[in-house]
């Protein structure tokens, strides 16, 4: 129970290391803002249900679906804007709104939820695991990327080649973390906090 977040990072990673050759055409659609949020959602429900991946499926879909998806990241996204005006009290509502704007793909693929409705199921499934989301898609990310720094940064004082090619993994691993990785994790906790839909689930 204490490891939950670090598992759903280890899914995501297991997912994009399991299927990178399927998922290689559409790398860069992965990585772009709430497009690769809904293609992650897509491509992970393709898994559950089909058990395989099919991506030209799922790059026509994700278009259809970008209107409302883009509704409701820009209300929760708005809202968290003015939030973040109000001193601590604030803080703590810009943090739910970011929860419920990750879960907008999710609520819109899975549950084929949008507009009032899906916004008002982002809140729900957000409601009662607060902290929960936070160690997982905020305190996890975090950590993973100082712990990369400083294994960069001792491995530079033992071996002076590290630098070089240390630095480079460096960047490849913030890349997939803030980009691709993030995509990859909201969706493994949407089914994580669904009746445990993700626990266990194999690639």
């Amino acid at each position: 129970m204490r490891f939950k977040s670090l598992d759903i990072w280890n899914q995501a990673l297991s997912f994009h290391l399991t299927n990178w050759k399927t998922l290689l055409p559409v790398f860069p659609l992965l990585c772009l803002p709430i497009v690769g949020d809904a293609l992650h959602s897509l491509l992970i429900n393709q898994k559950i249900q089909k058990k395989q991946l099919l991506t030209r499926q799922a790059v026509q879909e994700v278009w259809s679906l970008l209107p409302s998806l883009l509704s409701m990241k820009l209300y929760f996204e708005g809202a968290a804007l003015l939030w973040s005006f109000v001193p601590i009290y604030g803080i703590i509502r810009d943090v739910r709104h970011r929860l419920h704007w990750a879960m907008a793909s999710n609520v819109l693929v899975f549950e084929r939820l949008s507009g009032e409705a899906g916004r008002k199921r982002c809140r729900e499934l957000v409601q009662e695991v607060v902290s929960f989301g936070v160690r997982t898609l905020v305190t996890v990310p975090v950590l993973l990327m100082v712990g990369f720094l400083l294994a960069w940064l001792i491995g530079g004082m033992v071996w002076e080649a590290f630098n070089s090619y240390g630095f480079f993994v460096l960047i490849v691993a913030y890349f997939w973390i803030v980009i691709p990785g993030s995509g990859a994790a909201n969706t493994f906790f949407y089914l994580r906090i669904t009746k445990g839909q993700g626990a266990g689930l194999e690639f």
